[in-house]
This record gives C-alpha cells, sequence and structure tokens, in this order.
C-alpha cells in the first residue's frame, strides 16, 4: 500500500490552479473524488519522515493558492493516509460533515493580521506620560549599573506593564476598526509586550479588495508607531467548524 498526503478538501467541481507544486517527490497535486467533495492530494516524501519547515510552508503553499480560488477546507499539516484510505476512511464516512464546513465556509478566505510596536517612538511616549517611569529613570541616570539594580527592575516592570494595558486598548481599537468588514474574527493574546495584535479576519472574496483597504488606511493612521503586517488571502484555518 502506499500512502498519500492530504492537503484539504473541496468540493467534487471544484478546479485547482494549474500551477501548484505539492511536497512530494513528484511535486504533482490532484483531486479524489467522493459525491460532493473531493481531497486535495499528492505523494509523499518516502526518503525522510514529514515535518521540516519546507514541508510546511508547501503544505501552505498548496491550501492557499486553492482558497485564492475556491473554499478550501485545510487539513491539518501534515496529514497522511493510505491511498485506499483518502475515500473508505476520509470522504465517505464524514462527507456530510464536510459539505457542511464546506457550505458555512462558501465565499471566504482568511486574513492574518499582525501588529507591534515601534518601541523607540512608544517608549518615549510612555516616559512623556507616565510620571512614575519618567522620575524613576531620571532617577537612575548617571549611576553604575549595579548601584541601581533594584531600580533598573523596578523601571523594566512598569515599562512591561504599561505597554500591556495600552496594547489592550490598541489592540481592541484595531480590531473594532476593521472588524466590520470580516464576517468573524479570531484574535490571539501576544506573547511578548511589543506585540500589539495577532488576529485573523475571515473575509468574503468578494470583499477581499474592500477589507485591505481599510487594513491599508488603518497603517497610514498608525504607521509612526505601530507596524502592521497583512497575510492573506489564506485558507480559512481559524475558522474550521469544530464538529
Amino acid at each position: 500500500m502506499s500512502a498519500t498526503y492530504v492537503y484539504g478538501l473541496v468540493r467534487s467541481d471544484a478546479e485547482l490552479p494549474d500551477d501548484l507544486v505539492g511536497l512530494g517527490p513528484s511535486g504533482t497535486v490532484t483531486t479524489v473524488v467522493h459525491d460532493k467533495v473531493a481531497a486535495i492530494v499528492g505523494d509523499v516524501p518516502l526518503d525522510r519522515p514529514l515535518g521540516t519547515r519546507d514541508d510546511l510552508v508547501a503544505h501552505e503553499a498548496v491550501v492557499d493558492s486553492v482558497a485564492a480560488r475556491t473554499t478550501v477546507l485545510p487539513m491539518r499539516f501534515p496529514a497522511v493516509i493510505e491511498e485506499e484510505g483518502v475515500v473508505g476512511e476520509l470522504l465517505a464516512p464524514h462527507h456530510d460533515r464536510f459539505v457542511r464546513a464546506l457550505d458555512q465556509l462558501e465565499g471566504t478566505v482568511q486574513y492574518t493580521l499582525k501588529g507591534r510596536y515601534e518601541q523607540d517612538v512608544l517608549l518615549r511616549e510612555i516616559v512623556e506620560e507616565d510620571s512614575g517611569v519618567r522620575e524613576l529613570q531620571e532617577r537612575i541616570r548617571g549611576v553604575p549599573e549595579e548601584a541601581a539594580y533594584y531600580d533598573r527592575v523596578k523601571l523594566g516592570e512598569l515599562i512591561v506593564k504599561a505597554l500591556e494595558e495600552r496594547r489592550d486598548v490598541d489592540a481592541k481599537d484595531i480590531v473594532d476598526r476593521i472588524g466590520p468588514f470580516a464576517e468573524a474574527v479570531s484574535t490571539t493574546t501576544p506573547t511578548q509586550p511589543e506585540d500589539v495584535v495577532n488576529a485573523a479576519f475571515l473575509v468574503r472574496r468578494d470583499g477581499a479588495e474592500e477589507f485591505e483597504k481599510a487594513v491599508e488606511e488603518l497603517g497610514a493612521d498608525t504607521g509612526e508607531w505601530l507596524h502592521l503586517r497583512l497575510l492573506g488571502p489564506l485558507a480559512p484555518y481559524d475558522f474550521v467548524p469544530e464538529e
């Protein structure tokens, strides 16, 4: 028996882009159809285990290229199944569930927006606006590092606290401003104080241009203190129905 790599699921009548290149040795990407659903499949590398960054990039490139053209239900990376099981174990038993999920995601793509503070600008503003930070900074100015150790630790804590408080407000403002251009929003709490927002937006394909324009206008308004990065259109990774 041979193994098959599954990238995602589409409707049985969906057409794949002609230039898809998979992660297997042949690079061929095709579909296996069952009733109203089709699996996007390719071959699997035989000389090594899956899981490298290049494998993930190849997986996402295939799924996102398909998503730019038609509705796709992405599979979790890496998804390998015996060739004979694509229909018998994947498509047939879960056919109705997959159809419902594709119906829910019909005509949509995902955009992911990431934002990070311009640190120098933000720190300058915090010092100007927070008297406690400003006074402590003045107190340790010119004092040897060892002598001002505890004050420096306290200063760092005050700055992180101020960053987190501002981040909560700014992140909400960003999502509130862009959210109306999306069908749904999924946010992730940033792990670093200077990271402001990490949010996924489910956007109708016919509204993508309007969404991108809204993000561009946001960037123009916040460019002095915020660096935005927009990824998309992508497959709706964060919006797969949990059924």
